[in-house]
């Protein structure tokens, strides 16, 4: 099994050297190389959970030593979350390559270089259990997003792409600064400065008040995921980043990067470090539920159709943060799936503004409105697309805002109205993006010419929309992947 992982897991960083070998001068084949890696890492992705024993816990499926480094054990494992969060990461590739498949760019090979070094680095942090090894593909996630940012995304391209850079590389010196200090108590205890899963439980961090190692360690993590999930008021790289961003690099950040802040908490907060997260559960429950609202209404009045989209995923976040924390069952689960959801829709919400985009070369919703008449395939597939997103009843939206604040309800009723407001401020921000471009009358003549999606367009927006609808009138595909972890998470603290 471990010689059978390091292959698997290596397969995105293999297929992206083998990008530098690329015939230059032939696209076509550059786009088709992409996309059989993008189906080969599915695959092989789908089938290392298929393989799991028991999703309930962790699977050990690499352990390697290194002795001249400090004595480190570096393990990779896999449970129901873990699970999920790699099969998402590899579907987003596939639907990346798919609805950019007309990408126009001389620096191609480059473009999926990027792309493929970043799904890489995010399955090393999903399946790494030793905190160093989770810090270094934390760390590894930056350099592929920066340089896609920088290199492929719009005019302020260099400002959005070392604002984001510099916030979460803020963040991330204290969570090396907390690593440094845990691994001082790890070699006290064992002689290692190791910090396995298994260590970091057992170092039985003193709490007695705000500036004890638990606490300060705790807040040290918490912010560094903070900044990545982004929770209000650690948000603002992001609409910058969303909209400077091309089209891969927003799918990827909605989709799975900022999720990544959600499964810190899972795996390295809230199980390690109890009495922190019960003195400050409520705090950041609070936060979670404000994100909701500041998020909602700061779309709201977006007049930029993918600042808008940029926005509505802070609030979609927010509801996350406090489904986590809140230490209730039905919430957990409905957290955890809506990362999936928000994994689907957002996604969809992007690449549907990257085919206005491509079409009108412009992001401002008044240069739109009526375009249903020229673009009907589009119209309905964005539609349903947008109606997931608002959590409108039988879609996966639906399902995981309404597990949420029930669960919230049960814990905090004031958290759970104040996040409830988001099911309210959801649907007239989209409502109103969706009337500004689809509806109306068509007062600009440019719109009058626009072609309607080709076969290869539509088809990712098409299986989103499956997915959206499916998940939502049959939530049970998404739950079962993780249900039985949540039953040991809450029972066990794993």
């Amino acid at each position: 099994m471990d010689q059978l992982f390091l292959v698997q897991f290596l397969i995105p960083l293999l297929w992206a050297i083998g990008f530098v070998f690329a015939p230059s001068n032939n696209k076509k084949t550059v786009k088709l190389y992409a996309l059989i890696g993008s189906i080969v890492t599915l695959f092989y992705t789908a089938k290392l959970y298929a393989a799991l024993p028991n999703p309930e816990v962790l699977t050990e499926l690499f352990k390697f030593e290194m002795p001249l480094f400090f004595n480190m054990t570096y393990t990779f494992a896999m449970d129901g979350v873990s699970g999920i969060l790699a099969i998402l990461n590899m579907f987003l590739l596939l639907i990346v390559i798919i609805a950019t498949w007309n990408v126009e760019t001389e620096k191609l090979k480059l473009y999926y270089f990027l792309i493929f070094t970043l799904v890489w680095a995010v399955n090393g942090s999903l399946l790494a259990t030793n905190l160093y090894a989770f810090y270094i593909f934390w760390e590894a996630m930056l350099i592929p997003l920066f340089i896609l940012v920088g290199v492929f995304g719009g005019e302020n391209r260099r400002m959005a792409s070392f604002k984001f850079f510099m916030m979460t590389a803020a963040g991330s010196i204290l969570m090396l600064a907390a690593m440094s200090y845990m691994s001082a108590q790890a070699f006290k205890l064992n002689g290692s400065y190791d910090l396995t899963y298994d260590v970091i439980k057992n170092l039985n961090l003193e709490f007695a008040g705000v500036w004890s190692p638990q606490s300060l360690i705790f807040w040290a993590f918490t912010i560094a995921f903070f900044l990545k999930v982004p929770v209000f008021p650690f948000h603002s790289w992001l609409p910058d980043a969303h909209v400077e961003a091309p089209t891969a690099g927003s799918i990827f950040l909605a989709g799975i990067l900022l999720k990544l802040g959600i499964y810190g908490f899972i795996r390295f907060v809230i199980p390690m470090y109890p009495e922190a997260v019960d003195a400050n559960r409520e705090l950041i429950m609070y936060l979670g539920a404000i994100g909701v609202i500041y998020g909602a209404l700061t779309a709201w009045v977006q007049k930029d159709i993918k600042k808008l989209v940029a926005f509505s995923s802070i609030s979609h976040m927010g509801y996350i943060v406090a489904g986590i924390f809140s230490n209730n069952q039905m919430a957990v689960n409905g957290a955890i799936y809506q990362m999936i959801a928000h994994g689907i829709s957002t996604p969809g919400l992007f690449i549907a503004v990257h085919y206005l985009y491509i079409r009108r070369h412009t992001k401002k919703l008044e240069h739109f409105g009526g375009i249903a008449k020229t673009m009907p395939v589009f119209a309905v597939l964005f539609f349903l697309i947008t109606a997931g997103s608002m959590a409108v009843p039988m879609t996966c939206g639906f399902v995981g805002e309404f597990m949420i604040t029930f669960g919230l309800f049960e814990v905090n009723k004031v958290v759970a109205v104040l996040a409830a407001t988001g099911i309210i401020l959801g649907p007239i921000y989209l409502l109103k993006m969706y009337h500004k471009t689809a509806l109306g009358e068509m007062v600009h003549e440019e719109n009058k010419n626009l072609t309607d999606l080709t076969f290869i367009e539509s088809l990712p927006l098409i299986v989103l929309c499956i997915m959206t609808i499916g998940f939502g009138l049959y939530p049970k595909m998404v739950t079962v992947f993780f249900e039985s972890f949540v039953n040991g998470f809450l029972s066990n603290g794993l």
